[in-house]
């Protein structure tokens, strides 16, 4: 295959020149610059995200328990996500605790985790780049409770009796995520008193009493509004300094080198030349569209994503952790749970409110889970956010009250805005007027999920 421009001669491999002009030299130096930060906002893009979720934490924090530490203590969803929730791609399965740590000046902290056995839980434990280095489920461990050391990088003290397992921290500052599935609203109080159970305490004082984190120099992050921020020299700036404090694994470490080359790695100062800042936001620009295109092109199958293998997890896949964090924060690895994202039906035409769509499970199909696993199908619209509607309904289970399967065991589920006539109202997911997606959660999926043998029907278009 050969590639031609007609309107201009390019070079071919091997020649060169050493009679540039400088103008050709300087031009060539911002295309360069340009070429690194596409990588390098790519590389950062989930530190930027853990970054500004970890100052709305810390805002968050302090709103609602003024006085207290804000780190080691955890911000708790005591209800389901609703349409308030601001967070993309929400489940409405679990209720959520979300907590930071700073190992570095922190110290080592206790994990104390309570017996759950009659339901799915877990506690994700993901460094700054939202990668799960530990996840305590029923899937990693039969009997997940017990106390658990979580320390900073390198540490080498020893652990104290009574401690499950050590789990070391690959950067200094880490987040967790404790998910608690929810079968109805009746279940609060007790839930409620599940997550209260799950406990955080300094290992300096773990064993004689039980004392909260100590505070760490929260200065760095005293930041209003990181969410609207839309500079791309902003981002750097903070990325720098958080990539920084938090270093990527040593394998990164010749690609950091090379994004320092240009001011955009861990500790770098941006560049003053208006012409490089220039070329920096044009690399960004260019990051973010390759962001986009992989969000769109897929690849798709029977009209839903195919699941990246490699998501929640460090990695060269730059692009697709980014386009990952983008749509589902914080995302579990494929062995916990995979998440199918329909934008569009199975003629591969983009999903409209204006239309209506059927989703049939044959007998049998219905999604191969573990015990304690589960499945969902969630309704969000064009930014992934959860859609007012009539019922209040966001999903579809199969505990769900009213759910209704065919003489032949089949189970077929309605999307459309409009109330379907002459079928179950337990099988209407409720759509927005326009654009929408939907999601399909399985929890604990069994190998025929996990290697593709098993696969969502598509979506059908009814009118």
């Amino acid at each position: 295959m050969s590639i031609t421009n007609p309107n201009k001669e390019l070079p071919r491999i091997e020649d060169y020149r050493a009679d540039l002009a400088p103008g050709e030299i300087r031009a060539a130096a911002v295309a360069n610059t340009r070429s690194i930060a596409m990588q390098a906002y790519l590389h950062a893009f989930p530190a930027f995200l853990h970054m500004r979720q970890l100052t709305e934490f810390i805002q968050g924090r302090r709103y609602m328990a003024p006085g207290e530490n804000p780190l080691g203590g955890w911000f708790l969803m005591r209800k389901l996500a609703d349409t308030s929730t601001t967070t993309v791609s929400p489940n409405v399965d679990t209720l959520y605790g979300a907590t930071y740590l700073f190992l570095d000046q922190q110290g080592p902290v206790v994990l104390s985790v309570p017996a759950i056995s009659d339901r799915y839980y877990s506690i994700a434990l993901l460094d700054a780049y939202f990668n799960n280095f530990a996840i305590i489920s029923p899937r990693t461990y039969a009997e997940g409770h017990g106390n658990y050391l979580i320390v900073p990088p390198g540490w080498q003290g020893e652990a104290p009796g009574g401690i499950k397992e050590v789990l070391q921290s690959p950067t200094p500052i880490i987040n967790l995520f404790q998910r608690i599935y929810t079968r109805n609203e009746a279940e609060y109080p007790v839930l409620h008193a599940l997550q209260d159970s799950i406990r955080l305490t300094s290992l300096a004082h773990w064993g004689n009493a039980q004392v909260e984190v100590p505070p760490a120099d929260l200065s760095p992050y005293e930041i209003q509004g990181m969410r609207l921020t839309r500079d791309p020299l902003k981002f750097f700036e903070y990325t720098n300094y958080y990539t920084g404090v938090n270093p990527p694994p040593a394998e990164d470490a010749g690609l950091m080198a090379l994004f320092q080359t240009a001011g955009v790695g861990p500790g770098s100062r941006l560049p003053e030349d208006p012409q490089l800042r220039e070329a920096i936001a044009q690399g960004a620009a260019d990051a973010q569209a390759a962001i986009n295109a992989r969000i769109t092109a897929g690849p798709y199958r029977n009209g839903w994503t195919v699941p990246d293998p490699e998501i929640g997890q460090p990695g060269p896949h730059i692009l697709s952790r980014a386009s990952c964090q983008l749509t589902q924060l914080g995302a579990f690895p494929q062995q916990e749970a995979i998440y199918f994202f329909a934008l569009h039906d199975v003629e591969n035409n983009r999903l409209n409110g204006a239309n209506s769509y059927t989703i049939t499970f044959a007998k049998g199909q219905l999604p191969p889970l573990h015990p304690h696993g589960f499945w969902s199908l969630t309704m969000y619209n064009e930014v992934f956010l959860l859609v007012k509607n009539p019922l209040n309904r966001y999903i579809i289970r199969p505990d769900q009250a009213g759910l209704t399967y065919g003489p032949d065991e089949s189970l077929t589920l309605y999307l459309q805005a409009e109330k379907p006539a002459g079928v179950p109202e337990g099988n209407w997911l409720p759509a927005p007027s326009g654009v929408f997606s939907v999601a399909l959660r399985t929890y604990l999926p069994k190998p025929e999920i996990l290697d593709g043998t098993w696969f969502p029907p598509g979506l059908e278009k009814v009118n």
